[in-house]
């Protein structure tokens, strides 16, 4: 049995007016909804075993930036799992975030948790910060760890969408360009893998793809639509920001989504 907090583009900060592009417009100071976040995880009536957070913890990959973040995320009491996203450098969040215990930042890595493997991708290097494509070695690099685990069920996290969504925003301006190769991958093993969790598209979502599921949070900060025919990135103010609580019981999943309540102040 496993429980998890899914958490992603937090979006941290110390530039008071990171939110003036039109697209946060309505959204508040990401540093607030971070506080915000982390006061709700702190209220949770019950126990979860590990957060993951797929990615832009920062909105720019400055130290200081990274400095606001730790000072934020280290009052989560649960180990927190992190991968880099767009916006983050790798090697910053290494030397800034991680304790390599509470806090583990993840690249193209494995780690064994709770029983499962998790298996990490990371995009953030690539040649397209928005949309990137994975090199062979990467492609690699995941086939050989997703053969060599297979002895316990498989949790794979992203910051980018793998698959096709049907969005064209999505699709051509903000995906793994050949995140099918990481699918066809995930298929030989579909029995093991309990499911694929990513973030960057700013919405809550689930596909499923020969027998996969994708899960992508709500941003801790603001969200995006997406339905058929959107070519660009529009804000969703009506959806608040949130997380998704992720609940795996031996063959099946339970995802819900927690919503953040309007004008939460922070803890």
């Amino acid at each position: 049995m496993l429980s998890f907090l899914h958490i992603s583009d937090t979006h941290i900060s110390v530039n008071p007016k990171i939110g003036s592009h039109e697209l946060f417009a309505a959204a508040p100071h990401p540093n607030h909804s971070a506080e915000a976040l982390v006061g709700a995880i702190r209220r949770l009536p019950y126990q979860i075993d590990f957060i993951l957070h797929t990615g832009d913890v920062c909105a720019d990959p400055l130290p200081e930036n990274y400095h606001r973040a730790l000072e934020i995320l280290r009052h989560l009491e649960q180990p927190l799992i992190l991968l880099p996203g767009n916006h983050d450098s790798l090697d910053m969040m290494r030397e800034i975030l991680s304790d390599g215990e509470r806090r583990r930042v993840m690249g193209d890595d494995h780690i064994a948790i709770k029983g499962y493997h998790l298996l990490s991708i990371d995009g953030s290097g690539a040649d397209n910060p928005l949309a990137p494509t994975l090199s062979d070695s990467q492609i690699e690099r995941f086939a050989a760890q997703a053969s060599r685990n297979r002895d316990k069920p498989i949790l794979v996290a992203a910051h980018y969408p793998l698959i096709q969504t049907g969005v064209p925003w999505i699709d051509d301006q903000s995906r793994v360009q050949n995140g099918e190769r990481i699918h066809d991958i995930l298929t030989l093993h579909r029995q093991q893998v309990a499911g694929v969790f990513f973030g960057h598209i700013h919405q809550a979502a689930v596909s499923v793809c020969d027998g996969i599921t994708y899960t992508c949070c709500p941003s801790a900060w603001s969200n995006f639509a997406g339905y058929p025919g959107l070519v660009s990135a529009e804000a969703d103010a009506g959806t608040p920001s949130g997380f998704n609580l992720v609940m795996i019981r031996e063959n099946r999943s339970f995802i819900r989504r927690v919503f953040l309540p309007a004008n939460d102040a922070p803890e």
